[in-house]
């Protein structure tokens, strides 16, 4: 545990000895919304740290041993302007709600992670928020009349939920995966990839850091024409290391989930994850040149997301 900085409390840079409480401010840490979510890390930080890469730092305050807020600095190198960056992500913002200087804490925290930034050379820092939570968008975008970084706007991200329903294979299935070497995936995902600000820069060192988080090349449907992939992609279950739970459901989700049980039980809807449960998801991972092999390609992987619960 390396000191950071001094006042009120203490700032420091988490151990593995701060590893319990950071996890059961997670745990308890409720992200507001339609759905009410926690992000956890189970079973330890480490599992899921260094993913695809980055270089990870958990800062915290602790006033004695309570501990008030914690934030997480990613360093990625990533595409910006069809050039690569280190590139920083700011995530896992949380401050204990009893807390009494939540405007100080968010202050001094932010301070100390853009000198973490400086120090290892980023080019710039990025977060994103789920568009219903208000209160973290109040605080971070107009954050500057608190002395925090000038946040601006640059995209809205939509996030499509896949339905998954346990079925038998059938004719239509796609026979196989289809195979492809690391280098070809490599060239055919960074190619892909550099059009696209904020996506991971991909080089031939990147699969033995994605293996040691469940993902391998082997992983990944290849779907090819003339011989040359035109699209690819894989199933990257993440629960061994982080967790989304849901905590529950607020408005019309609330109401209507009797309904949506019904519907569930008689296989006309899949089921609504039950307060206090993991979401069992996985996250596709890929590319797509030629839009018209897209449906094949997502057979494939609703059918294999089947087989794998």
């Amino acid at each position: 545990m390396t000191s950071a900085a001094t006042g009120p409390g203490e700032w420091v840079f988490a151990g593995p000895e701060d590893d319990a409480d950071v996890r059961a401010l997670l745990r308890t840490s409720i992200m507001p919304g339609s759905v009410e979510v926690a992000f956890t890390r189970e079973p330890h930080l480490a599992a899921g740290s260094g993913l695809a890469g980055a270089v990870d730092r958990t800062l915290l305050h602790r006033e004695g041993p309570l501990l008030e807020c914690i934030g997480r600095l990613s360093v990625h190198e990533c595409w910006r302007g069809g050039a690569a960056h280190r590139v920083g992500y700011c995530g896992d913002l949380r401050i204990r709600p009893e807390s009494r200087r939540p405007a100080r804490l968010i202050r001094d925290g932010f301070r100390i992670l853009c000198e973490a930034a400086d120090a290892v050379g980023v080019d710039g820092c990025f977060t994103s928020i789920a568009t219903d939570n208000d209160r973290a968008r109040r605080v971070l975008e107009r954050g500057r009349r608190i002395g925090l970084p000038e946040y601006l706007p640059i995209a809205d991200l939509v996030t499509l939920m896949i339905p998954v329903r346990a079925r038998r294979p059938s004719r239509q299935d796609p026979a196989g995966r289809g195979e492809a070497t690391e280098s070809e995936l490599t060239a055919f995902l960074d190619g892909a990839a550099r059009d696209h600000d904020l996506a991971l820069v991909w080089r031939p060192g990147r699969w033995p850091e994605l293996a040691r988080h469940g993902l391998a090349h082997g992983d990944f449907h290849v779907r090819r024409k003339a011989g040359r992939i035109e699209a690819t992609a894989a199933l990257w279950d993440q629960r061994a290391f982080r967790q989304t739970v849901v905590h529950g459901y607020r408005g019309i989700l609330r109401w209507s989930r009797p309904i949506a049980s019904a519907l569930a039980w008689l296989g006309l809807a899949p089921p609504r994850p039950r307060p206090g449960s993991v979401i069992s998801q996985a996250y596709v991972v890929g590319a797509v040149a030629d839009p018209r092999l897209w449906p094949e390609l997502l057979r494939a992987l609703r059918a294999e997301a089947a087989r794998r619960d």
